[in-house]
């Protein structure tokens, strides 16, 4: 069984730090399992910008409604409080075509940072799955070719369609955050390995991309060690460096420097 104890970016963590998901339960999880630096995707994390920016933990604008204020963006970006932009696809019933969203890949391209979508599954009910399918996104990425987009959850369940746009697109990154949530130990290796393990396996061979899959967790909703366990045994050895720390490293890149 293949497993990995390098150096970890973990390209998607929430940092509400709840009382599942505390400050010293990530502290803790930094420590045990090398994790130089992350991203969070929460729209308000619990801490400031210089905590987060201490820990190692790069910031999301989050984009939830199609309305959003230029201003307000454009500063966190230029201070860096923000590393790149999240838009919510699927909560907010909105394509990434949408006219209202169009300034969003202008600012990417200005302070050369990625664009992530949220893609695929949401977990609530009152998303509309139809804006979050990653075949909507292809013509966005084609018309922003010197943008970088990372699809989140790599459109689980819709992985083929996922690794579709990365095969074809230069711009495109896939990410594996959250793909099997809770106890993996509540879940049979046979689960796994149908759910995801054999899903990141097809991923990298139809796009032959090993630098193009990007480590990230969803943490606190995930179980941590088992999720790299299955992670790293769905990835050849040669490979893990790039997919759990170089990847995201090139990707990220104001946040790692």
């Amino acid at each position: 069984m293949s497993t990995y104890s390098g150096p970890v970016f973990d390209a998607h963590v929430h940092t509400e730090f709840a009382a599942a998901g505390s400050l010293q339960d990530f502290q803790a999880l930094k420590s045990r399992f090398n994790i130089q630096a992350c991203v969070t995707d929460s729209r308000e994390p619990a801490c400031s910008a210089q905590v987060l920016q201490d820990l190692g933990v790069g910031r999301c604008a989050v984009i939830a409604q199609p309305e959003w204020c230029f201003e307000s963006l454009a500063q966190g970006l230029a201070s860096g409080i923000y590393r790149a932009i999240k838009i919510n696809l699927g909560f907010m019933h909105v394509h990434a075509d949408d006219a209202r969203l169009q300034l969003l890949y202008s600012l990417a391209r200005e302070f050369d940072v990625p664009v992530l979508f949220h893609t695929g599954d949401t977990g609530w009910h009152r998303s509309k799955l139809k804006y979050a399918h990653p075949l909507t996104l292809d013509e966005v990425i084609v018309d922003h070719p010197e943008v970088n987009f990372l699809l989140v959850h790599s459109a689980n369940p819709w992985f083929t369609d996922a690794a579709v746009l990365a095969a074809k697109n230069h711009n495109v990154w896939l990410d594996l955050s959250s793909i099997i949530e809770g106890s993996l130990s509540q879940v049979s290796q046979a689960t796994v390995d149908r759910l995801m393990v054999d899903p990141i396996r097809w991923m990298l061979d139809y796009t032959g991309k090993p630098d193009r899959l990007v480590f990230g967790s969803g943490w606190p909703s995930v179980d941590y060690p088992a999720y790299v366990a299955a992670c790293a045994r769905a990835i050849e050895p040669q490979y893990h460096p790039l997919v759990f720390f170089d990847n995201a490293a090139r990707l990220f890149k104001s946040v790692s420097r």
